[in-house]
């Protein structure tokens, strides 16, 4: 894939439960227009880091950016540089320390403090001011319009700017991302009929129009393979499948840019499987679509995905292009997943040999501290120095 735009940055995304460390300095880019995998066994953290992207989280550490625009930011590290800075100076100020020293830690103190304010602000407020700017790029846009329109067309033409402008005033920029959910019946509301779910998030975004609702509606249930008639009925007349896309046309009916597609398959028979993710590749090129797609079948990711990112225990692992990663897997939890895919043929089935990853076998972190290190131009891997020189001698660099 060619396109180098990133629509997505995830920064050192950290999301605590308490004491639990569901995902911890998680970073990678989504290019416009590319289909991200991230993969993993149960429990590692691939959906709560596709949650704390659409907020339906509020991330402890780290920033997330859309579009060039931080939409979600924690204050985590802040908070604990915080401490530790205080902590210093109480210590400076017992043994009689240096004033300049003291001066330093308490103007990055106040730099701090400022960092933290701004971050709450870019996190809850970052759709007002993507709303003010689309009201501001309406306004200029009829000005231009009105100052040269024919007096007869003028009252149509306030008309549509004043709709435009409501719209505008409503739009949410965390809309642009949208998210198909893994459970295809708990995520549909049963006291709903199909069109009411479909047109719910229209309805939020301030179109009154029922009309165009309703045309919207059938547009978008003939593209996900269902007909019209389906429209007035409930979820639970429908199979797995059919739930399921009903589930991606609520996502898709709202034009994102971003889909986040959480497990979408793995509620459902192998047929429909193949089904669903077809229709998904369909969907990419028809509307446009960026896809992060969360799975832990990864013969499934590797067939969708150009890049894929693989987690273990909130940490991102490895990360490379799909037949990079394949082809070249460095880190040992990688190779174990790899090993674990079934093979068509039960005479090569019958001689696989299982990689049992165990962390505290594989590594030694005790001194010599692991992050995320690019060992060739576009592959990550999640180790320390002495690894990183083992991968690099493996892949003959």
């Amino acid at each position: 894939m060619d396109n180098q735009e990133v629509l997505l940055k995830v920064e050192h995304l950290s999301q605590h439960f308490g004491p639990v460390k569901a995902v911890d300095d998680v970073s990678f880019e989504i290019r416009k227009g590319e289909v991200f995998g991230l993969v993993g066994e149960s429990g590692c953290g691939k959906t709560t880091t596709g949650r704390s992207i659409i907020k339906l989280y509020d991330i402890t550490g780290g920033n997330i950016y859309f579009k060039g625009q931080r939409i979600c930011a924690g204050t985590l590290t802040y908070t604990q540089e915080l401490k530790e800075l205080r902590a210093k100076i109480q210590e400076l100020k017992k043994k009689g320390g240096a004033s300049q020293e003291i001066s330093d830690c308490e103007a990055r103190i106040a730099q701090l403090k400022d960092e933290i304010k701004r971050a709450k602000l870019d996190h809850h407020h970052s759709d007002e001011e993507y709303a003010q700017k689309l009201a501001k790029d309406v306004e200029k846009k009829y000005q231009d319009l009105m100052a040269k329109a024919d007096p007869q067309k003028l009252p149509e033409l306030k008309k549509q700017y004043q709709e435009e402008l409501r719209l505008a005033k409503k739009t949410r920029l965390i809309t642009q991302i949208q998210m198909i959910f893994q459970d295809p019946i708990a995520s549909l509301n049963p006291r709903m009929t199909v069109r009411e779910i479909i047109s719910e998030g229209l309805t939020i975004a301030g179109i009154r129009d029922q009309e165009y609702i309703d045309k919207k509606v059938y547009e978008i249930l003939e593209l996900v393979g269902l007909v019209r008639e389906h429209a007035t009925r409930y979820p639970h007349e429908f199979s797995g499948g059919q739930r399921q896309r009903i589930g991606i046309a609520r996502a898709v009916v709202m034009e994102p840019s971003l889909l986040i597609a959480d497990e979408p398959v793995s509620a459902l028979d192998v047929s429909i499987q193949a089904q669903v993710i077809n229709l998904l590749n369909d969907l990419r090129k028809t509307l446009d679509l960026t896809i992060l797609f969360i799975a832990h079948d990864l013969s499934v990711v590797k067939y969708f995905s150009d890049r894929i990112g693989v987690m273990y225990f909130g940490n991102l692992v490895e990360l490379a292009d799909s037949d990079e990663l394949f082809a070249h897997p460095l880190h040992p939890y990688t190779k174990s997943l790899l090993s674990a895919i079934p093979l068509p043929d039960p005479r090569t089935e019958k001689n696989r040999t299982r990689i049992v990853y165990n962390a505290l076998a594989s590594h030694d972190y005790s001194v010599d501290k692991p992050s995320l290190r690019e060992i060739k131009p576009g592959h990550f891997v999640r180790c320390n120095d002495a690894e990183e020189a083992q991968y690099k001698k493996e892949l003959g660099l």
